[in-house]
Parts: C-alpha cells; structure tokens; sequence
C-alpha cells in the first residue's frame, strides 16, 4: 500500500506539533531523566503517539485517528479530549483538567505551551499522517533491529516532531560519541515537505564522497546529512521494504567511516 500524498496539511502538522508539545509535556513531568533525553520522546503506536506507563501507570495518547488527546487513569477510565477549537494553551488547561477530575493531577512545566492561535485540522489529513507515521516507524525499526551495539529508543521528540533513534559507534553520549541519526521528519526548516534523514556525528572528512542509492541525496543547509524525499516514497507500492534496503547499506558506508 502506498503512502498518503500529505498535500496542504501544513496547518493539521502545526496542530498535531503543538499537541503532541503537551502529550510530552506531561511525560516530562512524570518520568525520571533517561540517557540522551529519551524521558521527552514518545512512542509511535498504530493510531498515535503515547506517552507510554507513567508512574501511576496511567497514560496519554495523542490519538490522531480520533483528534484527541486521550488520557486513560489508573483504574482504565478512559477521558476523551478533542483538539479541535482549541489553543495550544486551552488545550492544556483541557489535559490537566482530565487528569486531575480523574483523581491524578499533574504538574507540568507550560513555558513552552504558549500557542494561542485556533489548532486547524483535517480529520483526514490527521488520519493520513497517522498511517503514514506508523509505516516509516515500521521501516526504521527493522533497521535498528539489524543493527548491533548501543542504540536509542526510536521515538518522536515533541520538540521537533520527528522520529528518530541513534546508532553508537562507541558509547552512548550524543553529545560527545561518534553515532549516526536516523529518521523521519514530517517537515522543518529549510525543508518544508516530509522526508527520511541520516546524519553522523562528528561528520566523516568523506561523508560526501559517498554513493547514494537512487531516491537519496545529500543535504548540506540547515544541516548537513542524506534526505530521502517523502515525495518520492510516495511514488513506490512497497516503500517499506525499498527504504529499509536504501538505508541499511547508508549505515554500513557511514559505520565503516567513522572513527
């Protein structure tokens, strides 16, 4: 099955951005500090993103099938709160509402939580990408379960929206071990489509020396890496399996030339 065409979306991506910014909000807050950040991320489910067990072993779900923020208590109570007409701030007010009319207040950090314009979204458009998301989750998890030695969690981080895990070539310190990112990002800047990304840390002197199977390309701004067009997986009938097969040999030309 191929994928949606995600056309004229930009203001259901904002949306979802800016909930998935108070899904993770609210993890933040309820889960103890992870190597490399991983207490931010969320996870990639079949109708959205959660925040997975916090430590009442309750739980938020960013359901993009539904538009709605879900939360489901301790005792399986489920509370449905729907994006649409809300702010990012209303919205917020509506999550924390839910949790503590459910008996399990939370006390988040909102100085990032300051959208006031009204989240537009497309049922359809929110559905498409949802599908889509767990389609390009599938591809990089067969990747990363190929893969051997130290790796992240492959999750999508509020901040930027993307989704994401990292391969070690020693240690486990992003900011100071030589690794490889790879992922998905649903659009940024200087790159305002969908697409697939790899990069490494520190960059290797050849990295642009490299070749590239047909579909990839090299980025240079905002950052330098390997783009693989949304656009142009949309083209193909078993993206999947194509992307995996153009990614795994990018892991092994870059593992090989890292230091």
């Amino acid at each position: 099955m191929s994928l949606p065409a995600l056309q004229d979306w930009d203001a259901t991506r904002n949306a979802l951005h800016q909930a998935a910014q108070v899904v993770g909000a609210v993890r933040k807050s309820r889960i103890n500090a992870l190597p490399n950040y991983a207490h931010l991320g969320l996870f990639v489910t079949k109708s959205g993103l959660s925040t997975g067990a916090l430590t009442e072993e309750d739980h938020l779900l960013l359901d993009m099938q539904q538009q709605a923020v879900i939360y489901t208590c301790p005792a399986g109570s489920i509370h449905v709160v729907p994006i649409r007409d809300h702010t990012q701030v209303s919205l917020t007010d509506a999550v924390l509402q839910a949790m503590t009319d459910a008996g399990h207040p939370a006390s988040i950090d909102r100085s990032k939580l300051t959208g006031t314009d009204l989240l537009s979204i497309r049922p359809d458009a929110a559905s498409q990408y949802g599908n889509a998301l767990y389609s390009l989750y599938s591809s990089l998890a067969r990747v990363r379960g190929r893969l051997m030695g130290s790796m992240s969690p492959l999750i999508v981080w509020p901040h930027g929206f993307d989704l994401s895990f990292l391969w070690f070539k020693r240690g486990f310190e992003e900011r100071t071990d030589p690794h490889l990112n790879f992922g998905f990002s649903p659009g940024s800047t200087g790159l305002p489509r969908p697409y697939v990304y790899a990069y490494a840390y520190p960059l290797p002197a050849t990295f642009f020396d490299i070749g590239l199977p047909e579909g990839a390309r090299f980025n240079t701004d905002p950052w330098k890496g390997i783009v693989i067009d949304y656009d142009w997986l949309t083209g193909l009938d078993d993206h999947e399996h194509v992307l995996e097969d153009m990614l795994y040999p990018i892991y092994a030309t870059l593992a090989s030339q890292m230091e």
